[in-house]
């Protein structure tokens, strides 16, 4: 743990993962298995130094996710910009330090820019293109949710550049799934990681049903800003995700096993809408 002032540390990693915490957090999840990056964490509580024992790099800053990244930019590139990538994750995200050490290792020998773990359907699943499919390795596309973007050093800090820190959540992934696929000519630079998958808690199972990033700006406050961010930056004014090839290609038996168990999940939850009319969850 470190207690930043201007002087840092050095790296003991060539990989960090960043996330703003709060008290919900499923950060317990990440240190279990093979760890190979360091861990910064942005606590947005009030309790004295949580999460402070478990940090490479620890601070107290209330705001929301990218806000907080883009301060850090700030104040200590020069710690930043000393890591091969960048994995920028919600607090929330359920999966493991070996399932995240794996994800930065394909990033580098896949020669991506930007990368997401896929969704697994037990937990929220915002965008179809970004629900885990069975028998894949991985699927080139041109879009990356923002709940878990993991970057190479160069692209976040082309990012983080033109990045306004008034833009909170709403639009954050499609600026920069634009910018990034605006020089993908291959096709071949985003992907959907389908052999590592998470699980996004729905709405429903959190705290009195709320995303704590309404607590920072209203659902309608965000959409507004990204309108006027999108129109100020000449962005796309109707980007569309597409899912351009897939690479259907076994890790081990166990990726075997996951997508039989993707297989049936899918298959339970089609059933179960039919018996519902189409609802997640039973009537209360």
């Amino acid at each position: 743990m470190t207690n930043l002032t201007k002087q840092l540390p050095t790296p003991q990693s060539k990989f960090l993962v960043f996330t703003s915490a709060g008290d919900n957090s499923n950060l317990a999840h990440w240190l279990n298995g093979n760890k190979n990056f360091d861990l910064w964490i942005s606590y947005f509580g009030d309790e004295e130094n949580k999460y402070s024992d478990v940090a490479d790099y620890y601070m107290m800053r209330k705001g929301g996710k990218f806000p907080v990244l883009h301060y850090i930019y700030q104040q200590w590139d020069n710690i930043v910009s000393q890591y091969d990538a960048i994995f920028v994750l919600d607090d929330d995200l359920i999966f493991t330090g070996t399932d995240i050490g794996q994800l930065f290792e394909t990033l580098i020998k896949q020669n991506l820019s930007l990368l997401q773990p896929a969704f697994d359907k037990r937990g929220k699943v915002s965008f179809k293109l970004n629900e885990v499919q069975p028998f894949s390795f991985l699927r080139y596309a041109n879009f990356v949710e923002v709940a878990c973007p993991m970057f190479t050093q160069t692209e976040l800090t082309k990012f983080m550049r033109i990045y306004d820190p008034e833009l909170i959540g709403w639009g954050v992934d499609l600026w920069y799934s634009e910018l990034i696929s605006n020089n993908d000519e291959q096709h071949n630079k985003i992907a959907i990681i389908d052999y590592i998958s998470c699980i996004n808690p729905r709405d429903e199972k959190k705290i009195n049903n709320k995303r704590e990033i309404d607590l920072l700006q209203s659902r309608d406050d965000r959409i507004a800003t990204w309108e006027a961010i999108k129109k100020a930056n000449n962005l796309h004014p109707d980007f569309q995700e597409v899912e351009y090839s897939q690479i259907k290609q076994f890790s081990g038996i166990a990726h075997w096993y996951k997508s039989l168990r993707v297989m049936a999940l899918k298959y339970s939850y089609i059933g179960y809408k039919k018996l519902t009319g189409g609802r997640i969850y039973p009537v209360k």
